[in-house]
């Protein structure tokens, strides 16, 4: 191990009890990231599951009561989708607050935390897709072409998005404040993006915005291949 003004760096290849700690490390990071999001609830984990679920039923009242229906399946679609993107973003952004993982040890390697990070990813959103996958699948009869795709696409932005939120985490941390601008424009951003409606339903400087939200992009595409209203083709 080199230790330089360049940083610290393993010269050489692993030995293999290294790598099996290595394993063991990025594992027990992941499960540290699920108690944490557990927290002291009782439900802990399963409330991955059942957040996006919630939220679309709150949201899918709220919308009944105003008439301003847009179709439960979009709107399952959008918010759970736009959920799935907030919470990998902010994770990204929260990220450098914890050098260790949760591990109190002399030195974890980088790529032990990158793979644990990008593994927590994964099944953070397998979590959060999988019960609007049955819902989608079974309760409204959206064909499986789009279920899968809804899957897909939603761990693909997740990445994207903790990525993007990664690297703005340095800044953020240098300049706190920054963080309530975030939380801000994330707000603005879920009533703004083509989450609680089909960008269809968009006009003039609004829609011409969503043209550069990537949200949109991913949503869209997920609402054509259900056979709902969307405008992917013109983006």
């Amino acid at each position: 191990r080199v230790i330089d003004s360049k940083g610290c760096r393993d010269i050489g290849k692993l030995t293999e009890v290294e790598k099996s700690l290595d394993r063991e490390r990025g594992i027990f990071v992941i499960r540290n990231k699920l108690r944490n999001s557990a927290g002291r609830r009782k439900l802990g984990v399963l409330w991955l599951v059942l957040d996006p679920v919630a939220m679309s039923l709150v949201y899918l009242f709220v919308l009944t009561v105003v008439r301003s229906y847009p179709g439960i399946e979009s709107l399952f679609i959008g918010i759970s989708m736009f959920r799935i993107l907030q919470a990998s973003f902010m994770t990204g952004v929260n990220s450098i607050q914890d050098f260790t993982g949760g591990l109190i040890s002399e030195r974890v390697r980088s790529r032990v935390l990158v793979s644990a990070a990008l593994r927590y990813r994964v099944l953070e959103t397998t979590f959060q897709s999988s019960a609007i996958s049955v819902i989608l699948l079974f309760g409204l009869g959206v064909n499986l072409r789009a279920v899968l795709a809804f899957i897909i696409l939603s761990q693909i932005m997740g990445i994207l998005a903790e990525g993007v939120g990664l690297n703005m985490s340095k800044l953020v941390r240098r300049i706190p404040d920054l963080s309530n601008l975030i939380r801000y424009f994330m707000l603005l951003m879920f009533f703004g993006s083509p989450a609680l409606y089909p960008m269809a339903t968009t006009t003039g400087l609004h829609y011409k915005i969503n043209e550069y939200n990537p949200f949109s992009y991913f949503v869209e595409s997920v609402r054509y291949l259900a056979d709902l209203e969307s405008v992917i083709f013109n983006l």
